[in-house]
């Protein structure tokens, strides 16, 4: 079924993305910094001449090349000479073994190879469209306006397809990368203390970091609140379902910043749907949306199959991922649609909200069933974080069909009882969609990508002492 929140407009006019990134290193201030991290600072004019010096090397060889250092002016470097010398890149965790002399062949057109995070599975290895990345990156920058003025916080590795925006957009507008330390996000306290100090004008979130840094938010004096946040023009949401609860309780703090929920799997190329929230913007879905389709983009709906009104999200654009490197399984794959289009089964459960937005509620892998009754994982989530002083959610199956809801409290909320959050869920649950065991905790786990780590609270470790 089509949905009406589509934007089948043509992408921008082709440029290549060596073109894209060239024009941001020649077209900005050679002694404006371009990355900023610790006490080292990379001008525009470095950047410029030591991409080309490693790009020089690059075009003698073929294939893709490993980069394998966290965020950071190496690692920067290193991908823009890869993009100026038209080799695919790979990013990687320092600890990895993969030998890019064994990779196989990648196809005409590829300009990165991505592990994607496992969410959907097994992790799997993407190959990223160049021309893709390069529209990509043309629509943020008409999107959000960036320029020289601006710091953009780099809070993720480049092995996670959500630091291009930070890192590759903020170059294509010559503004500032600031990267931020992993001892800053060790914590919420931990990150507004860093914000505080550095005060940048837009900041990528996980919902579940967000979560850390409002409660910290919280508790911090406001002094420190509005150093944090005073310079902060925007803040960019995406990874997880974004509680309305959550964006709530952040704009009793900052209510200025222009929030923007964004929403695409690595097989998406970066971003597909956006859903821009001026200041005084209101949510009225319990679940922020995450909007409506980038422009070159369309969405489809495909009904579940045993799921009543249930639909997943199908993403339609000429400029998704161009597959996977090596043949895999999964609720996530490519396919073409009834017109013959490149489709993308996100494996996501959506909806629309009555402004005709897109609403994404779960995975469909995350719809279980327990005594013969399906159960929604993200329903039983969305009811959680609706509970004053619950900052996050997460609800897994354990010891075979047990449905265990994890609630991620704000330290010194005493007088939150389990009674209360059982009372509260049955106000939107039926009784049969009940978990079978709620645990309080000071705040979820999270992996490496910063992302709620379903894994260990399947196996019962929280993290919390």
């Amino acid at each position: 079924m089509r949905s009406p929140a589509t934007d089948a407009a043509p992408g921008s006019i082709d440029v290549t993305l060596r073109r894209v990134i060239e024009s941001g290193l020649c077209g900005t201030d050679p002694m404006h910094p371009a990355v900023v991290q610790g006490d080292a600072v990379l001008t525009y004019g470095e950047l410029h001449t030591k991409s080309w010096e490693l790009a020089a090397k690059l075009t003698s060889g073929t294939g893709p090349v490993l980069i394998s250092k966290p965020r950071g002016v190496e690692s920067l470097t290193e991908m823009v000479g890869c993009i100026l010398a038209e080799r695919p890149f790979v990013p990687v965790t320092p600890d990895s073994t993969i030998d890019p002399t064994t990779l196989p062949d990648t196809p005409e057109g590829c300009g990165y190879l991505l592990t994607t995070s496992g969410t959907s599975g097994e992790p799997k290895v993407v190959v990223g469209s160049r021309s893709g990345l390069a529209r990509y990156l043309q629509w943020q920058q008409a999107e959000l306006a960036l320029d020289p003025s601006d710091v953009v916080s780099n809070t993720a590795d480049p092995w996670f397809d959500f630091s291009f925006k930070e890192t590759l957009g903020a170059l294509v507008a010559g503004a500032t990368i600031t990267v931020t330390p992993p001892a800053a996000l060790a914590g919420g306290t931990t990150l507004l203390t860093w914000l505080a100090e550095h005060r940048p004008t837009m900041v990528c979130l996980l919902p579940s970091m967000l979560a850390r840094l409002v409660t910290a938010m919280d508790r911090a004096d406001p002094t420190t609140v509005r150093s944090a946040t005073e310079r902060l023009r925007r803040i960019l949401v995406s990874g997880e379902p974004f509680p309305q609860p959550l964006l709530r309780r952040w704009r009793a703090h900052a209510p200025h910043p222009v929030v923007i929920n964004l929403y695409g799997p690595t097989e998406s190329t970066v971003i597909k749907l956006r859903h821009v929230l001026p200041a005084g913007a209101e949510v009225h879905t319990a679940i922020v949306p995450v909007g409506t389709p980038i422009p070159g983009t369309a969405v489809e709906f495909v009904p579940v199959d045993d799921l009543d009104d249930a639909q997943e999200l199908c993403i339609v654009s000429e400029d998704l991922a161009l597959g996977y490197l090596t043949p895999v399984t999964g609720s996530t794959r490519f396919e073409r649609d009834a017109a013959g289009r490149r489709r993308l089964r996100t494996g996501d459960l959506a909806s629309l909200a009555p402004d005709g937005s897109v609403v994404v509620e779960g995975r469909l892998d995350h719809v279980v069933k327990r005594r013969g009754v399906k159960v929604s994982l993200p329903a039983i989530e969305a009811a959680a974080v609706a509970v004053p002083a619950v900052d996050a959610a997460a609800a897994v199956v354990q010891q075979g069909d047990r449905i265990v809801l994890y609630c991620g409290v704000s330290a010194g909320s005493d007088t939150l009882s389990l009674r209360a959050i059982r009372m509260a869920l049955l106000d939107t649950l039926a009784p049969a969609q009940l978990p079978d065991k709620i645990l309080v905790v000071t705040r979820l786990p999270l992996d490496r990508r910063a992302k709620v780590d379903r894994a260990a609270l399947r196996n019962g470790t929280t993290g919390n002492s």
